[in-house]
Formats: C-alpha cells, structure tokens, sequence
C-alpha cells in the first residue's frame, strides 16, 4: 500500500492475551494460609515444651526424634520424658486437712532441710493433696472438712423464722384471707418470702404501685424476723402479661415501682437500709404461672434474705 507521497505505510500489529486470574474464593494463597498456621501451631509447641520441661526432659525428648542420636547419651526414658497419661494429684478420693506443719496422723512432718538432704532419685513420685486449716479449733486432722458452725446456725435460724412466719399468718385474723397468697420457704441460698396476688384479694391496686392495707399489715408483721436474721435483702417485683395500654405504666415501671414501695415500706418498718442488696423489676419475664400469663399470681413480690458472703 503506498499514500500519495508514493511511500508505503507502516503496518501496526496488535496482539492481545487472555488472561485468566483465581477468583476470589479459590487460589494458591489457601494453600500458603494453612502451611503458615501449621507452621505457627508447631512453633509454639516448641516454646510451650521449652517452657515446661527440664533440661533433661529437653533431651530426652530431642533424643527421641533424632534416629541418629547415639543411644548411650541419651537418658533413661522414664526419667526425661514427659509420661503419656497425667498422674492422679492425690491417690485419696476423700479431702484430708492437715494442719501447718503436721502430718495426716498429727505427727510432726520433716523441715525443708530434711527435704533437701533426699535423694531426688530416690522420691517416691506420689503426689499427696493437702488442705491447710488456718483455724485450728475448726477441724481436727484427718477429718474431712465440714460447713463453719456459723453457716449452719444460720441455716437453722432461718428455717425457724420461717416457720414462725407461718404460724404467724395463720394465726392473726387480719391475715386470714391473704393466707393462701403467702408462701415461705429456705433454700440454700437463704429465706424466701413470696406475696402474690388474687382474685379477690390484690396486693396491689390494679395498675398501681402503693401496697394495700393488708399488704401493708402482713408486711409490718414480717419485718421483725427479718431483722433478727442475719444477711442480706432482696426485693424483687414482677407483673402478669397484660399488655402495655397508653397512658399506664409498663410492665417494667410497674414491677420496679411496687419494688421500691416495698423497699420504703420495709425499712420504715424497721429493717436496716443498709441490709439491702438489691431493689429490682423484672416486669413479666419470669411468670409464676407460664401456663396463664395473665394469672393474678404472677402480680407478685418476692423478698430473698440471703448470706452475707462478704463476711
């Protein structure tokens, strides 16, 4: 081809190349990702070993993946090896308390420098669990431990007072009615007193927070047990499931206000504010009687009186 100058024309070439890369979910990178872990897994291994094994062991154990490790060098493989099953910590199925610086049988144990002097070769390898009683009056030696003398009366006080609250509510007339809506009982974790609602009887009014006489009464008579017992107290205030309408409280300002009603009425009553541990509403998210959510015993308040652990 020639222009008008009678000269040919340069030729251009293009080429173009395909190129097909991995997606995004796939390629070669998977593959360098899981030998880096690995290679990070075995690394820490190496420290985890370095850090909790002896000299000795760090030989016996190098010794071991070595095929050409010379055999007289290397050390007995019961002493240098970690061994493949843990050892019990106590060949005793059943807590002994020793006391500081005796024995199980109350006979004087050896010093440190006894200790010292002991071939470790020689040490028997039985490992002994000991508990170390920091009061000597409470447990004898090779006696299991037991509860504290203290937990225990107060378990049976509680128990007691409970069963006076009882015969309390059955036996005052103005209480009579509500008899059936109170109920006590002692756990583990302290006395339990739970005052519900019913049909023709309510604590509370409905849609309101201030208690009603005979709430009022009943609780008046409870109070001086609870004085007398030690721990601390909780007030807990729960509602049925009614649905929220405007312009009333919720479920949750409900349940928290009769709480606190309570709680004011508790300590006028004579019950020390600082024995309090805990005020709180918890609407109807824990219903008496999930069966009926609407049921006036779920309308209830629920006092706890509990071990003080900080003591």
């Amino acid at each position: 081809m020639s222009n008008q100058n009678g000269k040919e024309a340069r030729k251009i070439i293009i080429k173009r190349f395909d190129v097909v890369e991995g997606g995004h979910h796939g390629g070669a990178w998977k593959i360098a990702y899981a030998d880096f872990v690995t290679a990070m897994m075995a690394f820490f291994l190496v420290m985890w070993l370095i850090n909790a094994t002896t000299e000795e062991q760090r030989k016996g154990i190098a010794n071991f993946f070595n095929p050409m490790a010379v055999w007289k060098d290397m050390p007995p493989p019961m002493q240098n090896v970690l061994p493949a099953a843990p050892e019990p910590v106590s060949l005793e199925t059943k807590p002994i308390a020793l006391k500081p610086g005796k024995d199980q049988y109350g006979k004087p144990s050896q010093g440190a420098s006894t200790q010292q002097k002991t071939d470790p070769a020689k040490a028997p390898s039985v490992h002994t669990a000991q508990i170390v009683v920091l009061h000597d009056n409470q447990i004898q030696p090779g006696e299991p431990p037991v509860a504290p003398a203290s937990a225990k009366a107060e378990q049976e006080a509680r128990v007691a007072a409970a069963k006076k609250i009882q015969t309390l509510v059955s036996n005052m007339p103005e209480l009579a009615d509500i008899r059936s809506q109170v109920s006590v009982t002692v756990g583990d974790d302290g006395l339990h007193i739970q005052i519900a609602d019913s049909d023709h009887l309510p604590m509370f009014a409905m849609g309101q927070s201030s208690p009603d006489p005979h709430a009022v009464k009943l609780l008046k008579a409870i109070v001086p047990y609870l004085e007398k017992l030690p721990g601390k107290l909780s007030i807990a205030g729960y509602t049925d499931a009614a649905p929220y309408r405007p312009g009333q409280l919720s479920n949750w300002s409900l349940s928290s206000a009769r709480a606190v009603a309570v709680r004011d009425l508790v300590v006028q009553s004579g019950f020390p504010d600082g024995r309090l541990k805990s005020v709180s509403g918890y609407a109807d998210r824990n219903l008496f009687d999930p069966a009926q959510p609407l049921s006036p015993r779920n309308r209830r308040i629920v006092l706890v009186l509990s071990p003080d652990i900080s003591q």
